[in-house]
């Protein structure tokens, strides 16, 4: 009795506070731009912040039934956040956050700023503004309208060029030398002839340096003109070398292009040139200066359903900061992969969280991170678009399964990423870190500088949390763009048995083309990837390879198309170590112009390596087919060799009789050899968001055919056009071993 009054007299403190609409199942607030904090939360006298329904809900928590849910339904219109949102045990448990009725609701963490004045700045007209004390401070991302504006860039096309690495005693030397290319450089020298700009206020300036798989983003804190030597904000992540390329940010003297800007913080005076009809009395921009809009932690069972989340900050990471604890949390040698980046959802320590049909478009961080120990929860068809980093990230710690911090049963489904890693370009589509099982499908993901999509996070055979995680039917193209190297459409590391990568179609995934650029592959099992299964893939036109394996033991690579890539189809660099790396089986692999089926397999055994049963042929030369050793012009050997030598077992040269693989139609004939001899067809067009479907708020799922956007790759370099004509040596040779062996002549090998 004295339970049931207890439970009594907490509903009627909640009534008296506000007044709900409830059936047995179900709690419901409203919430509207226009309302005010003191209504009841009703339809018709709705609260006006988020952050009070969170607050009004706490009342109930203890008093709903286990199952019973709320809804928090928020009308149209735009909420803008000053502070971010916190979820934490105190919060009611179970609530969705709705937009109401369709309505367009807008999470945002920027403010309007308005006041600005007429001038002509470097010989344009600008906007100016003087920044008072109710203007956001210290931003570096601004909005207009549903765009975000591009600061000043110099070089205002192009890159220049590092021309001397740092004196030795600006190498960081706290503990992050482990390996060469993890230097910690404070400082470089430029050419002093590419500092022809003052730099007004050169502490506002960033320096970006593209180099191996990483960007660096800093800020100057000296320029030396006599000398060309630039000082850094921080140290940098990884060796800067006199190749490397490199521009400047948020130049003052490089404000000349409608919709760029510049913001100098010592004189907290904003510049903006104005599109054509823009006046200065009636221009609205918006600045952000909060990096995070909403973080969960140990609640479950939030909900978000249709909100956009848009317009917040970017931070550039410091040794004293981010940097530092990122290092230790995940225990690796350098910042990579834009993990040192915030969220701008974060969620830690709870169950059943999901994301439905939301946008997550101009942010300065990440979009989704599901970190320690979330469980059951989703992101589902969802529009990422301009995001600074990585679009959704899966990964707590790398701990048994029984532990807290155990993350498992993820679903990243049906959603839309583009235009990922917009600040920081090392970022990922979508990642998995360490995860007791997960499920990737269906997900269309395009236009980013970095690998597509990442699992595991454990370099080598040592112990592994992630397991079982299922990569399939997504669409990836148009990944890496030529910006950097050693990059996948997918990516994968260490011991993960039960994962599966089945169904996907990967195409036109470009490395840095450049002096020490290199690695743009399709699927790439990195070091220590073992026990996965690749299988019913469509990788073709990459600018590497279609398929990489670093180094791993038992995967397993069947009923493929790799096709039409630049330097070779398949790339095996393996540390056999007793064990065998990965059979390859019932694949087609298709080549023109003189580019090798297999390259890199120069250690290769039967008892390491099997290559059988696979369909060969090269669409211009036929059954010319050869592979290579390693990457010289020396190392091509023909079939018959590899066979000799028990690299390769027996395959079938034969046209598979693709409809039209010039132009991308890998559709089989009914006639085809590979039919024939086992190899099972799949729909190519089942890869990548869901026809009949809503992505986002109003995008329409399944309109980007497998083929869309593709572009041919120009093919290997010099060296593997030699190879084409080492191959016909090795035919030679193979053909004379053969008649000395009728001659009764001791053989030679070939």
């Amino acid at each position: 009795m004295k339970k049931t009054i207890a439970i009594l007299l907490i509903l009627m403190m909640a009534v008296s506070m506000m007044t709900f609409s409830a059936t047995a199942a179900e709690t419901a607030l409203y919430v509207s731009p226009d309302g005010s904090d003191a209504n009841a939360g009703t339809i018709d006298a709705p609260l006006k912040t988020v952050a009070a329904a969170k607050e009004r809900l706490k009342a109930l928590k203890g008093a709903l039934g286990e199952n019973e849910k709320a809804t928090v339904w928020l009308r149209g219109g735009r909420y803008e956040f000053a502070d971010t949102l916190y979820f934490t045990e105190d919060d009611l448990p179970n609530v969705t956050y709705a937009a109401y009725n369709g309505e367009e609701v807008v999470f945002s963490g920027a403010k309007e700023i308005t006041g600005f004045h007429e001038e002509t700045v470097n010989g344009v007209r600008t906007f100016v503004k003087h920044l008072d004390t109710t203007d956001p401070a210290g931003f570096k991302s601004l909005f207009r309208e549903d765009a975000q504006l591009p600061v000043a860039r110099y070089p205002e096309t192009g890159y220049f060029t590092v021309k001397k690495t740092a004196p030795e005693d600006d190498l960081w030397t706290e503990g992050n030398t482990p390996w060469s290319m993890t230097l910690g450089q404070r400082s470089f020298y430029a050419d002093p002839a590419d500092l022809a700009v003052p730099f007004t206020n050169p502490t506002d300036v960033q320096v970006r340096i593209l180099h191996y798989w990483h960007d660096e983003l800093m800020f100057l804190t000296g320029v030396d003109r006599a000398t060309g030597k630039l000082s850094l904000s921080r140290p940098s992540a990884m060796m800067i070398r006199d190749i490397d390329r490199y521009y400047f940010e948020n130049v003052f003297e490089a404000m000349n292009e409608p919709g760029e800007w510049y913001l100098n913080n010592e004189t907290a005076t904003l510049y903006y040139v104005p599109q054509a009809g823009e006046t200065a009395d009636a221009c609205v921009l918006r600045a952000s200066a909060l990096e995070r809009l909403v973080e969960i932690d140990g609640v479950s069972g939030i909900g978000f359903d249709r909100i956009r989340f848009t317009e917040t900050d970017w931070t550039v990471p410091s040794p004293g900061g981010w940097w530092a604890g990122w290092r230790t949390d995940y225990d690796i040698d350098a910042p990579q992969a834009a993990l040192d980046v915030r969220g701008v959802v974060e969620v830690n320590h709870a169950e059943n969280v999901s994301f439905t049909n939301c946008e997550f478009t101009n942010l300065g961080a990440s979009g989704v991170k599901f970190m320690n120990g979330v469980k059951h929860s989703r992101v589902d068809s969802c529009l990422f678009r301009n995001i600074a980093a990585t679009g959704i990230f899966v990964g707590g710690a790398n701990c048994l399964p029984e532990e807290p911090d155990c993350t498992a049963d993820i679903t990243v489904t049906n959603n839309l990423v583009t235009g990922y890693g917009r600040k920081f370009f090392c970022a990922i589509g979508i990642q998995v870190t360490y995860c007791d099982g997960a499920e990737i499908s269906h997900n269309e993901i395009t236009d980013g500088y970095y690998t597509a999509i990442s699992d595991g996070w454990v370099w080598g055979y040592g112990y592994q949390l992630t397991n079982h995680i299922r990569i399939t039917e997504n669409l990836v193209y148009n990944i890496g763009q030529g910006w950097l190297s050693d990059m996948g459409g997918v990516y994968t590391l260490g011991i993960q048995p039960g994962t599966v990568i089945r169904g996907n179609v990967f195409h036109n995934i470009a490395a840095d083309p450049g002096e020490g650029g290199y690695g743009g592959w399709g699927v790439y099992l990195d070091e220590g990837s073992s026990q996965i299964t690749v299988e019913k893939n469509l990788v073709y036109a990459c600018g590497s390879d279609g398929y990489h394996l670093h180094y791993g033991a038992d995967n397993t690579v069947r009923n493929n198309i790799f096709a039409l890539s630049a330097e070779a189809q398949i790339r095996v660099v393996s540390r056999y170590e007793h064990h065998k790396t990965a059979d390859f089986t019932d694949n087609i692999i298709l080549t023109d112009g003189k580019t090798p089926v297999f390259s890199h397999v120069e250690k290769a055994t039967a008892d390491a390596f099997t290559a059988q049963n696979n369909i060969l042929w090269d669409v211009t030369n036929g059954d010319k087919i050869f592979l290579m050793q390693g990457s010289e012009a020396d190392d091509a050997m023909s079939l018959a060799t590899a066979r000799r030598k028990r690299i390769i077992g027996d395959n079938i040269v034969a046209d598979p009789q693709f409809a039209d693989p010039l132009a991308f139609d890998f559709t089989l004939k009914e006639t085809s050899p590979a039919l024939q001899n086992g190899f099972e067809s799949w729909d190519y067009s089942a890869a990548g968001t869901l026809p009949g479907t809503v992505i986002g708020l109003t995008t329409e799922g399944g309109q980007t055919a497998y083929n869309d956007h593709a572009a041919a790759q120009t093919p290997g370099g010099s060296r593997v056009k030699l190879a084409f004509f080492k191959e016909l040596l090795n035919r030679l040779a193979a053909a004379l071993q053969k008649l000395l062996r009728m001659l009764g002549i001791k053989e030679t090998v070939c």
